[in-house]
């Protein structure tokens, strides 16, 4: 009985770094996991931006055509 206590103590310490080391592989999943959502955010940020500008610009053209889409064509 002795020496199953010595064995189990004596594997505590491999446990606990087997445990550290899970933690750290959670940690590193939710770091990854915040940075695609930001990357996500920054992305969609980016498509509004562009569909602004693009709409902005078209809307000038019309302005300054004087309402032809059609430029002359």
């Amino acid at each position: 009985m002795l020496t199953s206590l010595l064995a189990a103590l004596n594997a505590v310490p491999k446990i606990l770094d087997a445990l550290e080391r899970l933690v750290d592989v959670g940690t590193a999943i939710a770091a990854q996991n915040r940075k695609e959502g930001k990357d996500e955010m920054v992305d969609d940020l980016i498509a509004r931006a562009i569909s602004r500008r693009v709409h902005k610009d078209k809307t000038k053209r019309m302005e300054d055509s004087g309402g032809d889409e059609s430029n002359g064509v």
